[in-house]
């Protein structure tokens, strides 16, 4: 069937967005792999200093029971010199049990500060290999972008001459027309037109009313969808 000027001009202005908003998808597409790296050194780089905030606390609690161990130790020297000065068994007894208190709260103290100072060493360890990765990730990640940005050229300049060949093409639709479609278009984005396939709207696949099928296949007028407002026409 013949379809007049106006439709023929509307099948190529529909084409021409459909090409232009499948391109337009593949371009969102693109920096999809690159915000999954960024997520990622984000996460890192949040992690490594969550690391170091924690070796920092462990740094200057270690301090602080270093300096708890050298006063524990001082009381062991002073008690120890006392219990050679001691005059009775009780009193020599008396230094002897202090003294291995003490001596027993700074071994606890020596423990704790090795653990502390091994499990330093272990986040240390592990912010020197995240450092490490963080660093592959970012160039990774600038290889990357720079493809990306090379595809995204190529797609700009491919949606660009669309772009031209779509002004031709809505050039040529009668001013109402071409007003409504892109009202249409608005709301449909590139499926604003629809094939009718055995009376039956492709867009919405409601069955259409006889009348409308006859209209259609005179191919004399433009007519909509009474279900979902888009233009028909029978391929």
């Amino acid at each position: 069937m013949a379809n007049n000027p106006n439709l023929e001009a509307l099948l190529q202005l529909n084409e021409l967005d459909s090409k232009a908003a499948k391109l337009a998808a593949q371009k969102d597409l693109l920096p999809v792999a690159l915000r999954r790296i960024e997520t990622l050194l984000a996460q890192q780089r949040q992690t490594i200093e969550e690391k170091r905030g924690k070796v920092k606390e462990l740094r200057a609690h270690t301090h602080t029971r270093e300096l708890d161990l050298r006063a524990a130790e001082q009381e062991v020297e002073k008690l120890t010199l006392q219990l050679n000065t001691a005059r009775t068994n009780k009193e020599y007894t008396a230094f002897q049990h202090e003294i291995a208190a003490k001596k027993a709260d700074a071994s606890r103290v020596e423990d704790e500060l090795l653990a502390m100072m091994a499990e330093a060493e272990d986040l240390e360890a592990d912010a020197r290999e995240l450092e490490r990765a963080i660093a592959q990730l970012e160039r990774q990640h600038a290889d990357e972008a720079r493809g990306v940005a090379k595809d995204i050229a190529k797609l700009d300049a491919q949606i660009e001459g669309l772009r031209q060949a779509r002004q031709a093409a809505a050039d040529s639709v009668e001013r109402p027309l071409l007003e409504e479609y892109e009202r249409i278009a608005a709301k449909k984005g590139a499926s604003a037109l629809a094939a009718v396939v055995a009376e039956s709207c492709q867009g919405c696949f409601m069955q259409l009313p006889p009348e409308l099928c006859h209209t259609l296949r005179g191919g004399r007028k433009i007519v909509k969808c009474p279900s979902c407002s888009r233009l028909l026409y029978m391929p």
